[in-house]
């Protein structure tokens, strides 16, 4: 009799110890928060393949609106959200955001540089632009991009030029 009690107990505490289902809670993140960053800038520069790098200089205001869906930028001092450049994000980090168009062009955002880039492929050409505030880094980048581009690279290989160079602060 005790050893049918005492093996009853035993499988009584082993299955009741095994079998317990542990819950996890999940905290819920907002995923529509909105990042809005603005920075003045002095010149906007652009390289295309037929007339090769222009610089205007100007001083605007870069606006860049981005949650986990969708960037958009603008260089007018009081932009409409409905008329801004709008991209669809593909890939966002703590460092940089990169997105595409409908026509399947991309875009880059540096987040802590505050830099814009894009890439335009319009009848068979391309441009590259570049917004913020290190004019001269930004003209480098963007002659790099179209010099990519040039030599047979796709948009994404210059992307993943531009993804290093965030990554690595350089």
């Amino acid at each position: 009799m005790k050893k049918i009690i005492f093996t009853f107990l035993l499988l009584t505490l082993t299955s009741i110890s095994f079998s317990q289902n542990k819950t996890k809670t999940v905290a819920k993140v907002n995923t529509t928060a909105t990042t809005k960053l603005t920075t003045k800038c002095t010149a906007e520069i652009s390289c295309s393949q037929k007339f090769g790098v222009t610089v205007y200089d100007r001083e605007y205001l870069l606006t860049v609106i981005f949650d986990n869906k969708e960037i958009k930028f603008s260089t007018k001092e009081n932009p409409i959200d409905k008329i801004m450049n709008s991209y669809v994000i593909t890939k966002k980090t703590e460092k940089y955001v990169v997105a595409t168009d409908k026509e399947g062009n991309y875009s880059f955002f540096n987040i802590k540089k505050k830099q814009f880039y894009n890439i335009d492929y319009y009848m068979n050409r391309y441009l590259t632009a570049g917004y913020g505030t290190e004019t001269t880094e930004i003209q480098k980048s963007t002659e790099k991009m179209m010099e990519s581009l040039k030599s047979g690279s796709t948009q994404k290989d210059v992307i993943q030029d531009l993804i290093k160079q965030a990554e690595y602060d350089f």
